[in-house]
């Protein structure tokens, strides 16, 4: 549908701040695309730095109208035949198009835009098209009530507005029951990864899950039964949370870092002064959890709500994000070893911390042998790309440059891609994508047809003409925390051959999440793509291994060393030992 269809195609092409190019291959489709997403760049730019004034929507329109035009003609249309992103050009032009008319008073061309993209895909953004100044110039309009009524229909039957109800304490059995009903049904025709649970029987785990919901007595009892039910299909992309209203009595945490070490768990980061005043340093064992033996307690309290695609994504999911999660007015007991032969017990509370803070997200500094070390712990942001920039002069000095993204849990391609293009001049290669094509029509005549189809874009490369470009040597550390859009800048690092992958295997989820919400004000989302390398190599479900494999010890977190960082500092040095 139109609005599901241009958040895929413009992302990163109309309007991302964070990166100066756009996505693109050699071919005369995509040297199409990449002209005309950049001229609705440039249109949208007008709009925003004039402030939307009146000579700014000219301008604006001027471009957007020539946008059409290209994509329009027969020439541009036989190349968008295997484009799909090529041809919404001309419906991402018109959606901006459209409110330029409306600011105008212009009915006719207004209509004439809205009816070309309904033409085109019945499902309009009714942000744009049921806008309060598009409804007081339109809303008499025969056309354009029929157009607004039939896109509401449609964003009924594809939303489940009438499942998707706000936040009550208690939720009707109906209702319960629709909820899990709906995730069932666009798990099981939209999820990418039944081939990585062969042994689930996707309709028998529904049927078991029937009697729970229908058990709940009210919606935190109902989202506990949820929250149980996304996990089976094991994919990191694929999960369902609780509603805003519930949120503190699932995932309220005190500021501790905890890792499993050597099979063991410890603190390995202390977030506030007032538990450094308990007693909790860095390199404490904990045994236990509220009395129960630390392994039992994540296995049995955390593990069955966690979504993971692989073994070493569950563990970081059992033994760093959920161990200490829960209720924000509930504290926990903490059994605590310190090596040392001094055993306690702490009990901590899990909210109200005035001073919580967390490890520095973009740490720089030079190691010994003039080494630059960058560390990146998410792509959230254009600040991560910045980072990097602010830090360049010392950088183009180094003798080698280590990039650690080993707790980076992702956020967006472009910004990795931005870190890229000051490592190399050659286009930085994206991800192999397909999705899965479930075809009605031969199920109708006795046939299951599952084809797996390129999704457009796939193996696109990312031009750049980024300046400067560091040509030292370059190691970039990897680890279980290192997720989704950090595994995408690591899979195209490694296929650029720039430089060594150091640490442990990444967590082996990427992909693009289908998002809906559910009943109670609940939400889930179903990874609906399957990456790969460019070369066809899996990743997810296995994780990107290292070059060079390093696991710290119990003994380095006690002691403060960091043993993959000197790893990567002695192998871009090429000193022995690497």
């Amino acid at each position: 549908m139109g609005r599901v269809i241009l958040a895929a195609v413009l992302a990163g092409l109309v309007g991302a701040g964070a990166v100066s190019a756009s996505w693109a291959q050699d071919s005369a489709a995509e040297q199409a695309q990449r002209r005309l997403s950049t001229a609705i760049q440039q249109a949208d730019t007008l709009r925003k730095d004039g402030r939307d004034s009146p000579e700014a929507r000219q301008q604006a329109k001027a471009v957007l109208l020539k946008v059409v035009d290209e994509a329009s003609a027969s020439a541009t249309r036989d190349l968008a035949e295997g484009s799909m992103s090529l041809r919404y050009m001309a419906y991402a032009a018109r959606d901006r198009l459209f409110p330029i008319y409306v600011a105008e008073g212009d009915k006719a061309r207004a209509l004439d835009a809205m009816l070309a993209n309904f033409a085109q895909d019945a499902e309009l953004d009714l942000k744009i098209y049921h806008s309060d100044p598009a409804q007081a110039l339109l809303k008499d309009e025969p056309r354009y009530r029929s157009m607004i009524a039939v896109t509401e229909s449609l964003d009924r039957l594809w939303h489940a507005r009438a499942i998707a109800v706000p936040y009550k304490p208690e939720l009707s059995e109906a209702e319960r029951i629709a909820g899990l009903s709906l995730f069932w049904s666009e798990a099981k025709y939209n999820f990418a990864h039944f081939n990585s649970v062969p042994d689930l029987d996707w309709d028998k785990a529904y049927l078991d899950f029937l009697p729970q919901v229908i058990a709940a007595k009210d919606t935190q009892a109902y989202y506990d039964v949820m929250m149980r039910f996304a996990p089976l299909l094991r994919d990191g992309h694929t999960n369902i949370y609780p509603p805003q209203e519930l949120q503190g009595h699932y995932y309220a945490r005190p500021p501790l870092q905890t890792d499993l070490i050597g099979g063991r768990v410890l603190v390995t980061f202390v977030g506030s002064d007032m538990l450094t005043k308990q007693g909790i340093r860095v390199g404490d064992e904990i045994t236990a959890i509220d009395g129960v033996e630390v392994k039992r307690y994540a296995h049995e309290h955390v593990e069955p709500h966690e979504s993971s695609s692989t073994p070493q994504d569950m563990d970081v999911r059992k033994y760093t994000y959920g161990l200490l999660s829960g209720d924000k007015d509930t504290p926990v007991a903490l059994s605590l070893d310190d090596g040392h032969g001094h055993k306690r017990t702490v009990t901590i509370a899990r909210n109200n911390y005035p001073d919580r803070h967390g490890p520095p997200e973009f740490e720089f500094k030079m190691l010994p042998g003039n080494v630059a070390y960058l560390a990146i712990d998410h792509f959230e942001s254009e600040a991560s790309v910045k980072a990097l920039e602010n830090h360049l002069p010392q950088i183009m000095q180094a003798k080698g440059l280590i990039l650690d993204v080993r707790r980076n849990g992702g956020g967006s391609d472009s910004y990795g891609f931005g870190i890229l293009s000051h490592l190399t001049d050659a286009p930085i290669p994206s991800a192999q994508q397909r999705r899965l094509s479930v075809d009605p029509l031969s199920r109708a005549n006795g046939n299951l047809s599952l084809e797996w189809l390129q999704v457009d874009g796939s193996r696109a490369t990312y031009p750049h003409q980024t300046a400067p470009i560091y040509r030292g040597p370059v190691a970039v550390l990897i680890g279980p925390q290192t997720f989704s859009a950090a595994e995408d800048f690591v899979m195209s690092f490694d296929t650029l051959k720039r430089g060594i992958l150091v640490g442990r295997p990444t967590g082996g989820s990427t992909g693009m999440p289908m998002s809906f919400r559910l009943p109670g004000g609940g939400s889930a989302r179903i990874c609906v793509k399957w990456d790969s390398y460019p070369d066809g190599r899996e990743f997810v479900g296995t994780g990107i291994a290292p070059q060079i494999a390093v696991a710290p010890t119990v003994a380095d977190v006690r002691a403060g060393r960091d043993i993959a960082v000197e790893r990567a500092r002695r192998a871009l040095l090429g000193e022995a030992g690497r």
